[in-house]
C-alpha cells in the first residue's frame, strides 16, 4: 500500500496537470477520506470523476486523510455532537431529515457531521498548502527529483507493467 501511495503521489508531483487541478483533487480527497458512509462518499466519487481535478491527487490525499480521519474521531464526535444539538439549526435539520434520500448520507450522526465540519475546515488550508507546494515543487525540484534511480525505476516498472498488460 506505501509503495502504491509513494508511486501515485510521484506521479501526481512529476505531471503536468495544473496545480489548481491538482490542490481541489487534493481538497475533494479530504472530504472522500474523512466522511465515513457509503452514500456520501459516492456522491463525492461522483464529484471527483464530473469536475476537472486530478484524480491521483484525490485518491492520494483521500488515502492519507482517511488515516488521519482515524484519529479524529473522537473530535468529530464532539464537533458533531455540537453542530447538531444547536438549537438555531433543529428545526433545519428536521427539515433536512425529511428530505426523501438525505437520511441515507447519516449526516444525523455526531461522527459524520464532525467529519463533514472538518472537511470543510482543511478545505482552505488543503488548497492553498497543495497548490503552493506543487509550484514550488515544480520549480525547484522537478528536474532534480527526475534523475533520481527510484524514480527511474518507478517510471520504468509502470511502463513495463503497461507493456506486460
Amino acid at each position: 500500500m506505501f509503495f502504491t501511495l509513494f508511486r501515485d503521489i510521484l506521479k501526481v508531483l512529476q505531471n503536468d496537470a495544473s496545480p489548481v487541478q491538482i490542490a481541489f483533487g487534493a481538497v475533494l480527497g479530504v472530504f472522500f477520506g474523512l466522511v465515513p458512509g457509503i452514500l456520501m462518499k459516492c456522491f463525492i466519487f461522483v464529484l471527483i470523476m464530473i469536475l476537472r481535478v486530478n484524480i491521483g491527487a484525490a485518491f492520494a490525499s483521500a488515502a492519507v486523510f482517511g488515516l488521519i480521519g482515524l484519529f479524529t474521531d473522537p473530535l468529530s464526535d464532539k464537533i458533531g455532537y455540537f453542530i447538531l444539538n444547536t438549537d438555531s439549526l433543529l428545526p433545519f435539520w428536521i427539515s433536512l431529515y425529511n428530505v426523501p434520500v438525505v437520511p441515507f448520507t447519516k449526516f444525523n450522526n455526531t461522527v459524520v457531521m464532525g467529519n463533514i465540519a472538518l472537511s470543510f475546515i482543511f478545505f482552505v488550508p488543503v488548497y492553498l498548502l497543495s497548490n503552493g507546494f506543487i509550484a514550488y515543487y515544480r520549480k525547484n525540484w522537478r528536474d532534480k527529483v527526475a534523475k533520481w534511480r527510484i524514480v527511474k525505476l518507478l517510471t520504468a516498472s509502470s511502463i513495463s507493467y503497461k507493456i506486460l498488460k
